[in-house]
């Protein structure tokens, strides 16, 4: 983000009307700041006391329905709010630097009811140690990581809308356009490299339960539902771009092609 003047420092102290959104917006994103990664912790049964592994619940068919019934208000929030007439819907009632920071608070209130609300189902699947087990707990560090590195690509600051506040209110600039198609870094091997985290992350663990194959499986198929229509307003937006490079980079996980074959050029 640009660097605020000090004539601009004052502005903002002395003009409610401005400081107020911004420190909102700020608020939203220090949230977002702790509850992304508790929920990548809670995910992969790392350090909480509950985990999607571990914690008080019901028997097992109780359990299992109400976990499939939280990922569905988390699939339903989630792309609902990102749907463009949702947008406009938002705009109509907030202004339109604060519509990205209403669609956060919406994401990280849904993921702390599924978070307190969800029931481990413990029945183990595979507990892997040794070489097996240092790997796939390898693997759900590499997705933690990877997930943070695709937002950094996309503009960390814009995508969880501290940004567009930041513009509006303080330095008083038009919104940096994020109609730029990103195909640098990690984004020349996936399409869509914070889901690739996404799934690393939700799949790979040494101990596995049945209530972390509800969360995974659920999880992936709101991802593949979620890129779906995500694609779709790629393409319109796009256009014959968007397609070219959808034909060239695999959407989640890399092909030889995208690893090995432009570097021969």
């Amino acid at each position: 983000m640009d660097l605020m003047t000090p004539q601009q420092v004052r502005g903002v102290l002395a003009t409610p009307s401005r400081l107020v959104p911004f420190l909102f917006s700020f608020a939203v994103y220090g949230f977002a700041g702790i509850t992304v990664p508790l929920m990548l912790l809670f995910a992969g049964g790392w350090f909480l006391p509950k985990t999607v592994d571990k914690g008080p619940h019901l028997s097992a068919v109780p359990a299992i329905i109400v976990d499939v019934l939280l990922l569905g208000l988390f699939a339903l929030q989630h792309s609902g709010m990102a749907r463009p007439s949702f947008k406009a819907f938002i705009t109509r009632r907030v202004p339109e630097a604060l519509e990205r920071t209403v669609y956060i608070i919406g994401v990280c209130l849904v993921m702390w009811v599924i978070m307190l609300a969800w029931q481990p189902v413990p029945h183990v699947l595979w507990s892997a140690d040794g070489v097996v087990g240092t790997v796939l707990d390898t693997g759900f560090w590499i997705g933690f990581v990877l997930v943070y590195a695709a937002t950094l690509l996309l503009n960390h600051f814009h995508l969880l809308g501290i940004s567009q506040a930041y513009r509006q209110y303080v330095i008083q600039v038009p919104d940096a356009t994020m109609d730029r198609l990103q195909v640098n870094g990690v984004y020349r091997l996936v399409r869509h490299p914070l889901m690739t985290g996404l799934l690393v992350a939700f799949w790979f663990a040494s101990e596995f339960t049945v209530g972390h194959l509800v969360w995974a499986l659920g999880l992936t198929g709101y991802i593949v539902l979620g890129t779906y229509l995500e694609e779709r307003d790629l393409i319109a937006r796009f256009g014959a771009s968007y397609r070219a490079y959808a034909a060239q980079v695999p959407a989640f996980f890399p092909s030889v092609r995208s690893l090995f074959g432009r570097s021969t050029r």
